[in-house]
């Protein structure tokens, strides 16, 4: 039984510092199934190019600010305990690594346009107990995971009322006591004067990780009210490696303004598709968002513990369902969202299910 460090680049926050909320998940397995379904139908169908191009993106980078922590959704400590994410993307033509990497897939299109994103970030992850310096061999471990990524993206489609995108991703990183979960969480408590987490010495051990993923998202808009549109996007999503291996599949939908000016705002994966681009507009823009998704997890080494050596583990669930809401605001090149997310109980042991919430700001910077 051993242990495993996180890096957080940013924030634990105290507890209590939102309320809790609870959410009614008994019939998510029918519901994520559902969603399976509809967007493995629209995977097959095939892409069709836009009759018209693609407006050009304007010269730049975009940038983005993803955080992530539990004490925004349930109010406390525990499980997903926090995550950072800072994104790069430039619009234009990849690397020949990257794109060569991403046409060993046979059903990766690089489109009319690309764009590749760099991404730093981490996680941490604690029981539910953090109050105890002992093993809990029924909850889950202390791990930590930082990490780098490159993604490409390819623009499919774009016309009036519809746009299909897909992303190759490579990921790679550390999980143990080299990626400073300890130092980050408790350094922060210690900051703002709260109780540390006490079990980081039954922490995973180091390892490297490699992930390797890819999405595909179709976009189907329709006009609303007032000035409004409405949007369907279903996606698939898929990862291959020693951190997470998993399959999946869900729908998101958005209503308001502006809805193309931007793909939707970032998530830490696993999690919904979404990029810092935005097109800046001097009409300010705003959309409320909500989504499933579902995925079948064969590997997931924060709960299954490390690859190639005893360390500490839970039985996990095959099956995990995310649920996702929230709220985007637009004006020239800033977008600011905030969402909240309800994922069902990834093992056995687990009492809860996990909840957390999520801040993200990106921005265009011109060259």
């Amino acid at each position: 039984m051993e242990k495993y460090r996180s890096t957080t680049i940013l924030l634990d926050t105290p507890r209590k510092f939102m309320p809790p909320f609870s959410f009614p998940h008994r019939n998510w397995r029918t519901l994520a199934a559902f969603i399976l379904i509809l967007t493995g139908q629209a995977a097959f169908h095939p892409a069709v190019h836009a009759d018209a191009a693609a407006p050009s993106p304007p010269p730049g980078a975009f940038w983005s600010l993803q955080l992530e922590n539990d004490v925004w959704g349930s109010g406390d400590d525990r499980f997903y305990s926090h995550g950072t994410q800072i994104s790069c993307l430039h619009p234009g033509a990849p690397p020949d690594w990257l794109r060569d990497a991403a046409e060993q897939l046979p059903f990766f299109d690089l489109g009319s346009a690309q764009a590749v994103q760099f991404s730093l970030g981490q996680k941490i992850f604690t029981p539910e107990n953090t109050e105890t310096g002992v093993l809990l061999p029924d909850d889950r471990p202390y791990a930590g995971w930082l990490f780098g990524s490159a993604e490409l993206l390819g623009l499919i489609r774009e016309d009036n009322n519809h746009q299909v995108g897909n992303l190759f991703g490579i990921t790679l990183g550390v999980i143990g006591p080299a990626a400073l979960g300890e130092e980050i969480q408790n350094g922060f408590h210690d900051l703002i004067d709260i109780d540390r987490a006490e079990g980081w010495d039954n922490q995973l051990e180091n390892e490297p990780g490699i992930v390797i993923n890819y999405a595909r998202r179709w976009q189907y808009f329709q006009p609303a009210f007032s000035n409004t549109e409405f949007e369907t996007s279903p996606h698939i999503t898929a990862a291959l490696g020693n951190i997470y291996t998993y399959a999946g599949g869900g729908l998101m939908l958005r209503w308001g303004r502006g809805l193309r000016n931007d793909f939707s705002p970032p998530n830490i994966r696993p999690g919904f598709p979404g990029i810092p681009y935005l097109r800046p507009s001097k009409q300010p823009s705003w959309y409320l968002f909500a989504g499933v998704e579902g995925r079948a997890v064969a590997r997931n080494i924060f709960l299954d513990g490390n690859t190639f050596e005893d360390s500490h583990s839970v039985d996990k669930k095959p099956l995990v369902a995310d649920f996702q809401f929230g709220v985007a605001w637009q004006w020239e090149g800033v977008r600011i969202a905030l969402s909240n997310v309800w994922r069902t109980r990834e093992f056995d042991e687990q009492d809860e299910n996990t909840q957390f919430g999520a801040f993200n700001v990106s921005f265009y910077l011109p060259d």
